[in-house]
């Protein structure tokens, strides 16, 4: 019989909130009735047309506390159907292990609406218990962090209702991990997108043209795959697995290459496009200024697409008393917790910009890590394993005395 748990895991799964037309409005619909199913407040925040932010309650019994806020978001990334066994969003759950467990193949059940489902599960047997906590818990249900958060976490965050909220730390998307271990991120890496264009002489493909557009382009190309080569290399020499050290490092990888109508003509114009993710311990403005004049060096158009502020937000340290229930759930829950630099980006950042501490935690482990990927899925065990878990670390998040 299938858990009622996993039955809404499911249910959530099964919509269709996929780029480039997400059904947001479904979704926020689903969550609301959640909200009122398990009994917690509730608003919707739209601080984008056509974008709502779900934002539920748990109330504490000290409203001059800080609050906790649990973020998850609602997007998923494209599928290649073709590639899938089962249909990406009817969630099919599938019996393995001799009909000991499931598998539940569907987009976003690493990536994350599991993370999301498990604070709704969590929440659920709080308030079925009855018990009551200091501080005031939320959870955020935001869309477009998978397109950089355009429409989600970013405008958000700079509205009033967000203000209003006192968030005092932040709990946000963490990995699916394939070992024992429990990656808790208190940074990430900066993403950097930037798109180089060139523009030069045009003229019949058998000629040798001089000053093209290419040639401008070509040394910008070279000079940040060598900055990649250098930074594999370093990476080689640091002590650790890849999931403690690829955050520390800078990954460029040149994504988009355009330009050229016709064989035999020479183009006006190219232009390269990279993903580049920088380590928070480096100085990122000062990054930003070396990618510019890479570009003004060559007589190249720069445009960098999106540009993180500095982060004021204080080092989240050992001794945080945040941090310490973050560890002690992992370790009572039977995870080794590794505090490390997510390699990715996440909603998190957006909290660090406002000055609110904030760490990425998932409860997911011993499990094949598919986020992004072909017949992504998510073992039935595993989540109901994180139930508990995220119940736990509610109530201690939630029980932390004034730190102030």
């Amino acid at each position: 019989m299938e858990p009622a748990s996993v039955a809404r895991f499911r249910e959530y799964l099964k919509i269709q909130t996929v780029h480039p037309t997400p059904e947001y409005e479904k979704c926020a619909e689903f969550l609301v009735n959640q909200a009122k199913e398990i009994g917690l407040g509730f608003q919707v925040v739209e601080p984008v047309k056509g974008k709502p932010v779900v934002i539920m309650k748990l109330e504490g019994t000290d409203p001059s506390l800080p609050t906790i806020l649990l973020n998850s978001h609602i997007d998923v990334v494209p599928v290649f159907r073709e590639k899938w066994d089962y249909d990406p969003f009817a969630a099919t759950r599938i019996p393995v292990d001799g009909g000991k467990d499931f598998r539940i193949y569907a987009r976003g059940s690493n990536d994350m609406k599991v993370q999301g489902s498990l604070y709704l599960e969590a929440f659920r047997e709080i308030k079925a218990s009855g018990k009551k906590f200091p501080r005031t818990v939320y959870a955020s249900f935001v869309p477009d962090e998978e397109i950089l958060s355009v429409g989600g976490m970013d405008p958000f965050s700079k509205t009033q209702e967000f203000k209003d909220l006192n968030v005092g730390f932040g709990i946000d998307e963490g990995s699916v991990s394939t070992n024992d271990y429990t990656y808790i991120f208190p940074s990430e890496r900066a993403t950097v997108p930037v798109v180089y264009t060139a523009h030069g002489n045009t003229g019949h493909g058998s000629q040798f043209i001089q000053g093209t557009a290419m040639e401008k382009l070509l040394p910008v190309i070279n000079e940040l795959l060598k900055l990649r080569e250098s930074e594999k290399a370093r990476l080689e020499t640091l002590n650790g697995s890849l999931e403690t050290t690829l955050g520390l490092v800078t990954t460029v990888n040149l994504t988009i290459l355009e330009g050229g109508k016709q064989a035999n003509v020479v183009p006006e114009s190219f232009s390269a496009t990279f993903d580049i993710r920088y380590p928070p311990n480096k100085d990122l403005h000062a990054f930003y200024k070396y990618l510019e004049d890479l570009g003004a060096k060559n007589g190249c158009e720069v445009d960098i697409l999106y540009r993180e502020d500095k982060n004021i937000s204080k080092p989240v340290t050992d001794d945080n008393e945040f941090l310490k229930a973050c560890v002690s759930t992992c370790i009572e829950t039977g995870r080794k917790p590794i505090v490390t630099t997510i390699t990715g980006c996440t909603d998190a950042r957006w909290l660090r910009m406002k000055g609110i501490q904030s760490v990425g935690l998932g409860a997911i482990h011993n499990h094949e890590s598919r986020p992004h990927g072909d017949n992504e899925y998510m073992s039935e065990s595993n989540f109901i394993d994180g139930i508990p878990f995220y119940t736990m670390l509610i109530e201690r998040l939630a029980s932390v005395p004034d730190t102030n």
